[in-house]
């Protein structure tokens, strides 16, 4: 048993069979802030279990080792299965190197469910052939060099004749720079990111992958270009650790209960996704959301907290594939929707929970509900305001893509991503090879389980469930382009020229217009959807949108402001505002499908749409 667990044992026999304790907020608060234990659940995540690939041993030790935690709390604790895959893939070490013509130790990484070398394979490094001739000629050779160069640059010809080739006489492997994959962040210098296609482990095994995709680090990559330009031989090598096993392999997702005692069929969930990609530990993506959830659980329990509904923390597989863990769970509990409350989802980073926004027929409940929130100190002594802000809007639509909460508004049911607000840059370690425990800040993380925590119970303990009025089921759209059409009220094309401007929304209102190319959000570059990805989530608490486009040949800076509704004015339920009115937001309750990739999985894009078919 872990070390954790044993202390949870004693807390939970501590906690009193029947009655509320007093003062019940403020020993939550202690419970949270004092004696946090969330560090402890994050160095155990992420530097004994790390990185947690859907499908590998790993996510399956990482399920394992939760449901224990949860269990040792006292609470109802198990795994429930969502799919079976046929095949496990396990990363182990990767290592590389330049021999010749000089010595070069390379950082390397490989997309998940890529092959691996059989050892130590020692190879020339040659440029990818551009044309069919070029193919022919290293065609005697191939089974003995590595080919430089993004796979997708030759034309579609060369690409068929090339495969053919390869299928022929075999290949060492295919190795390209980091920023010739398209996701490196650059305004991170010699950053890493690598995905991978989860259907390869749904597939045949005779049709697994047999070649390596290799990614190295810019830097060392702009050498290796150098020395191919002076027509110098480049010997290199790699040690790649991928191994595929044959399956199956059960998934599953982490559920423990803190029952309610009055309505214990009415549910509050707390979560976050517990599978990361496998370059790194899955710090931030999603190691914070993992032990906010636990912290949560550990604070209730061991504050002695009997909820009239019931609280049910949830941690999620397969959300990097397209929230597969979270919409199985709304297909199979379909019937039951309609006793969920409200779903709160931690998948936003180390940064503290700053802000939710709700629908109108909500906001008296939530300004109830956040009372104690709103009187914490803010874990960052150079924070400027107030310390948790409570928006609302007359509608919520959501469920398009992003995070597993997106799941649950595609039924219908309020679901939140939290807010953040703080010194930590997303972009830095999102899916990058720095999403390690040292990037985790230990203050934000017990103020944001304190807060999940005060408000599970606040949602808890509520004379009547959240009503629904406002909650939109209607997807916008999927992934990226569902975002981008909810948030900044524009359709574009892959090269982010204006296709479209949506009547009214915030791209109209600042005088975008149709045929402009966006070159800018909030002053960054933006080049592609992964860059306004970025931007949104680096900036998605400011209050005003900031856009740069092309056109003609003029660059245009416009701006819009984001209204947001008086907290204080803002009408109860059913009853008349006496506040002129004011033009009110539509929110998109998610965030961007992160998996949405044209080199990743097609058929899981439909997903939280099948949830609800």
């Amino acid at each position: 048993m872990h070390r954790l667990a044993t202390l949870f044992v004693l807390a939970a026999a501590a906690v009193p069979a029947i009655a509320q304790p007093a003062n019940l907020n403020d020993r939550i608060i202690e419970e949270g802030l004092q004696n946090s234990q969330v560090m402890e659940f994050q160095d155990y995540l992420c530097n004994h279990l790390g990185h947690r690939l859907t499908g590998s041993d790993g996510f399956t030790r990482a399920c394992e080792w939760a449901r224990d935690e949860f269990a040792a709390m006292g609470l109802d604790a198990r795994l429930e299965k969502w799919a079976e895959w046929k095949h496990v893939w396990n990363r182990g070490q990767w290592t590389g190197r330049v021999v010749a013509p000089e010595g070069m130790e390379l950082q390397v990484a490989t997309p998940a469910w890529t092959a691996g070398t059989r050892g130590l394979a020692r190879g020339q490094l040659v440029r990818m052939p551009t044309t069919a001739e070029e193919v022919a000629e290293l065609a005697p050779r191939l089974g003995e060099i590595y080919l430089w160069g993004a796979r997708g640059r030759p034309d579609k010809a060369v690409r068929r004749a090339l495969q053919a080739a390869v299928d022929e006489a075999g290949l060492l492997g295919y190795v390209q720079s980091a920023e010739s994959t398209g996701w490196a962040d650059r305004s991170y210098e010699n950053q890493i990111r690598v995905f991978g296609n989860s259907n390869t482990a749904r597939g045949s095994w005779e049709k697994l992958p047999t070649v390596p995709d290799i990614v190295v680090r810019d830097d060392q990559s702009e050498r290796i270009d150098a020395m191919l330009e002076a027509e110098q031989e480049v010997v290199v090598e790699f040690d790649l650790r991928n191994r595929f096993r044959r399956g199956p392999i059960e998934l599953h997702n982490v559920v423990a209960d803190l029952v309610g005692t009055e309505h214990p069929d009415e549910v509050v969930i707390v979560c976050g996704h517990l599978d990361s990609w496998h370059q790194a530990a899955g710090a931030t993506d999603n190691g914070t959301g993992v032990t906010s959830t636990l912290e949560a659980a550990r604070i209730l329990t061991a504050a002695g907290v009997r909820p009239r509904r019931t609280i049910r923390f949830m941690l999620w597989g397969g959300e990097e594939q397209g929230l597969l863990g979270s919409a199985a769970y709304v297909r199979q509990n379909r019937a039951d929707m309609n006793k969920v409350s409200a779903v709160f989802n931690h998948d936003t980073g180390t940064n503290w929970a700053h802000s939710l926004t709700v629908t109108k027929a909500m906001h008296a409940d939530f300004k109830r509900v956040l009372e104690p929130v709103m009187d914490l100190t803010p874990p960052d002594p150079e924070h400027d305001g107030r310390t948790f802000r409570l928006r609302w809007a007359e509608k919520m639509s959501g469920g398009f893509g992003g995070s597993d909460h997106a799941s649950f508004m595609a039924a219908g049911v309020p679901a939140w991503a939290w807010g953040l607000t703080g010194r930590s840059k997303y972009g830095y370690g999102w899916h990058s090879q720095w999403d390690t425990y040292d990037i985790v800040i230990p203050e934000y993380q017990r103020h944001t389980a304190t807060v999940i925590a005060l408000t599970a119970l606040g949602v808890a303990n509520l004379p009547h469930m959240l009503p629904r009025e406002g909650i939109e089921r209607r997807s916008g759209g999927r992934g990226f382009e569902g975002l981008f059409r909810q948030w900044y009220g524009l359709e574009l094309d892959e090269d982010l020229a204006v296709t479209g401007v949506v009547d009214g929304g915030r791209a109209a209102r600042a005088g975008v217009a149709k045929g402009d190319v966006l070159i800018k959000l909030w002053g960054d570059e933006v080049e592609g959807y992964v860059d306004m990805y970025r931007a949104w989530r680096s900036h998605q608490e400011d209050d005003a949108i900031e856009f740069a486009v092309r056109r003609g040949d003029a660059v245009m800076n416009l701006r819009v402001d984001l209204e947001e509704p008086p907290e204080a004015a803002a009408p109860d339920a059913g009853k008349p505002s006496s506040q002129p009115a004011k033009p009110r937001r539509v929110i998109a309750a998610v965030a961007p499908a992160a998996w949405y990739s044209p080199s990743r999985d097609s058929a899981s894009r439909l997903v939280v749409r099948a949830a609800t078919a």
